[in-house]
């Protein structure tokens, strides 16, 4: 191994896709005592909330790639751990949604401690989510091999390599379906409640008007959406007063804005997990609707709080909520109380610790 200049290294740093929660997750493992950051090359339109940006998508992509280089040196000379998804870190995928062959070869030439984590496209196969049953991901999908990495074969060779040299791998929900081997009880989708937007849930003010649903799709094949306009335009038919609201490609915050405006949350009825979309909604004490596969998929099932959907029984459900709009607000207490309680910086920095803890990863 490479004896690095600086030693074993100090910082852990959270890098790849710019995911949402990447700064929340660095954060939480501050909890620990650890110099946790998060990094990225760049950001989507949804949040550039990254502790380090390193370029933006406005620039050439021969700067951006350089960039991505200096970020990497940064991490291989200071870093004792980095996070990443299955496709990948700083450096562009080698191919479609994998990991760079390099990248995973200086980390374990510098002796990195490699955490690996799922965000779903980046593991999710086509045949492993038919042979889930109907319906899936796929039952709507208009581009097979363009949203996941969807080949069996080239998705089980991705996870074989990146595992080889990974000190710990974490999986939840239906993710969990594509890397058997993964640890399942991170739940590693945590909200901070200390920023603004979180600090309070919304308080319900009394019922007029129609009931308004709002969903955010970011891929509506994948979620199920026509089904819901469908059962909407029904209820609209037998006279009932109700609304959809769609949240599609707005900034975070003017979409948690919009939430907030909600008196019920659709989050999707095909994939079976829930999103990222549906635990905001709850801690800002909205009522959500999903369809849930598995139990296990959820963290403490017995006490979560979520409406369970179909997609055959979507307009009955609403049906029941317009004519008694009074439950929802109950549901909606409980829904934030359920994320405050599992779902908070301390809560998942302690499932962090105690996976270090296992795997003999603690400072």
């Amino acid at each position: 191994m490479f004896t690095r200049p600086f030693g074993r290294g100090l910082w852990s740093v959270w890098t790849g896709r710019p995911i949402i929660n990447l700064a929340v997750n660095a954060k939480a493992e501050r909890r620990l005592g650890v110099r946790a950051v998060s990094v990225v090359t760049q950001t989507y339109y949804i949040t550039s909330a990254f502790d380090v940006q390193l370029a933006s998508s406005s620039q050439p992509r021969v700067w951006r790639y350089l960039m991505a280089w200096v970020g990497l040196i940064g991490i291989l000379l200071l870093a004792r751990r980095v996070h990443t998804f299955h496709d990948g870190g700083l450096l562009p995928p080698d191919g479609r949604f994998e990991f760079n062959a390099r990248e995973l070869w200086l980390y374990r030439v510098f002796d990195l401690e490699h955490v690996v984590w799922t965000y779903g496209a980046d593991v999710r196969t086509r045949a492993t989510t038919m042979g889930l049953g109907e319906p899936n991901c796929c039952t709507h999908c208009d581009a097979v091999g363009l949203h996941c990495i969807c080949d069996d074969s080239l998705a089980q060779h991705n996870v074989e390599r990146v595992r080889r040299g990974a000190a710990m791998v974490a999986a939840m929900g239906d993710m969990a379906e594509y890397v058997p081997m993964a640890r399942r009880e991170l739940f590693f989708w945590p909200l901070d409640f200390e920023q603004p937007k979180f600090a309070q849930g919304s308080v319900p003010a009394p019922h007029t008007g129609p009931l308004r649903v709002v969903h955010a799709p970011n891929h509506p094949q994948f979620k199920g959406s026509s089904y819901l306009a469908e059962a909407i335009e029904q209820l609209q038919a037998e006279g009932i007063a109700i609304e959809l609201v769609r949240v599609e490609r707005v900034p975070n915050d003017q979409a948690l804005a919009i939430y907030r405006t909600a008196d019920i949350v659709f989050d999707q009825c095909l994939i079976g997990f829930h999103g990222y979309f549906a635990l905001e909604a709850m801690a800002l004490g909205k009522p959500v609707m999903v369809f849930i596969r598995k139990p296990e998929y959820l963290l403490h099932p017995e006490e979560c709080p979520m409406i369970l959907i179909t997609r055959d029984n979507i307009a009955r459900v609403l049906r029941e909520f317009a004519a008694n709009p009074a439950k929802l607000s109950e549901i909606g207490s409980r829904s934030r109380n359920y994320m405050l309680r599992h779902y908070g910086l301390d809560a998942f920095a302690q499932r962090l610790a105690n996976a270090y803890h296992e795997e003999g990863l603690l400072p």
